[in-house]
């Protein structure tokens, strides 16, 4: 399997079987990936999990309490809010495989979550 950037390195890269980063240079496996990426990857999608139940949970409280929308169309609401989550990772899946990385479309999704 051959991880490339561009069209141009895909072809240089299938020719001689190397691996290489998003600037092009050969990989070095000892010191990428393992567990401990996982780890992080894990844990950030945890943490952010979290994060997106605990801005519904609220969305809900606060839509019922201070806007005076009813139970039902408060849900809704939510309901979309996490659907359309749901399906901006889509996205995000496309953007990590044909672009930016798992590690750094993780990083990137998760702020931008925590921040909203």
């Amino acid at each position: 399997m051959v991880l490339v950037s561009s069209s141009a390195e895909k072809n240089a890269a299938d020719d001689e079987g190397v691996i290489v980063n998003y600037r092009g240079n050969p990989v070095d496996k000892s010191r990428t990936g393992g567990w401990l990426a996982a780890g992080l990857i894990l844990g950030c999608e945890l943490a952010e999990r979290i994060c997106v139940m605990g801005i519904a949970m609220n969305l809900v409280t606060y839509l019922t309490g201070d806007m005076h929308i009813s139970a039902s169309k408060s849900a809704n609401i939510v309901t979309n809010f996490l659907g359309t989550l749901n399906l901006l990772a889509l996205l995000g899946g496309f953007l990590a495989d044909a672009k930016l990385g798992r590690y750094l479309t993780v990083a990137t999704f998760a702020s931008i979550t925590a921040l909203g």
